[in-house]
């Protein structure tokens, strides 16, 4: 039974959760209340919890001219998420078994290489005529996810799991005959799923959110990701807006410059927001298991 001062501290504990949660919240409630309120009434009367002059015009806006190259964004953005992350825990998976495993003697090497890219880059220009030039990654879809393949963080992150395996589990596979295919693809990942999805969700989020590599290496509308879809229809807005050409053929043109930011802001993170609480557990436990070994 828990004392008085205990249920107090936990009561405090909790309630310090729900504050910082409603904290966390408060920015989310206000984009989609913004997107759904009437661009008159936000600029005069500000932002508030409830859409000001409920109204869907924004979305029509943006739909109205757009919608055929946002959805074509959404699916770009989709099959980057989705074969960007499976492939990057492949490798990052990989990458982080062959540090882990005692007899190969080069593991060591191996380990400070990739630590020794967490300080030293060679800068934006030199990757940028090396993935253009060399490997010839612009306007390729390839080019939006083949260079994050390996996060040197989640690849110690998932090492560490590893590590935390017993090694009489991989030596007694060993005596039976199997070999590095066999221990990694039946053992040590079935062992190592609960960092395989702390993993995962962190390179989904990341390419789900990545803006750098389409600024970089994509001019091809076609390969547009959601993300940068959405920059370039804020760019063109805020064109409109800014009274630069504000009327074309006799009509005045009035862009919904602060709702459109708001339903902008809606349309890339509902996706995540709506899938994160489900997997929200596995970051914490995953982290856990993942930075302590034993």
């Amino acid at each position: 039974m828990a004392t008085h001062d205990q249920r107090g501290l936990i009561a405090v504990f909790y309630g310090s959760i729900v504050f910082f949660s409603l904290i966390c919240l408060f920015p989310f409630v206000l984009a989609v209340s913004g997107s759904l309120s009437t661009e008159s009434r936000l600029a005069a009367e500000g932002y508030s919890l409830l859409p000001r002059g409920f109204t869907l015009d924004t979305y029509r806006f943006m739909f109205a001219s757009k919608a055929t190259q946002i959805f074509q964004a959404y699916g770009v953005s989709l099959f980057v998420t989705v074969v960007g992350t499976i492939s990057a825990v492949l490798v990052t998976t990989a990458y982080a078994y062959v540090i882990t495993v005692r007899s190969f003697r080069y593991r060591n090497w191996f380990a400070f290489i990739a630590y020794f890219t967490m300080l030293f880059s060679g800068g934006t220009l030199p990757w940028y005529i090396l993935a253009t030039k060399y490997y010839h990654l612009d306007d390729k879809l390839v080019g939006l996810f083949v260079p994050y393949l390996l996060n040197v963080f989640l690849m110690y992150l998932q090492a560490n799991y590893f590590r935390s395996i017993p090694h009489e589990v991989t030596e007694s596979a060993q005596m039976d005959g199997a070999g590095h295919m066999r221990i990694f693809f039946s053992i040590m990942l079935p062992l190592g799923r609960v960092g395989l999805v702390t993993i995962s969700l962190f390179y989904a989020l990341q390419f789900w959110n990545d803006f750098y590599l389409p600024l970089l290496l994509v001019s091809d509308q076609n390969l547009y990701t959601i993300q940068y879809m959405m920059y370039s229809m804020m760019a063109n807005i805020q064109y409109l807006a800014s009274g630069a050409n504000t009327q074309i053929s006799g009509v005045v043109i009035a862009p919904p410059l602060e709702s459109a930011k708001m339903a902008m802001t809606c349309l890339t993170v509902l996706p995540i927001a709506i899938l994160y609480p489900f997997l929200q557990r596995y970051f914490v436990k995953g982290i856990i298991v993942g930075s302590v070994k034993g």
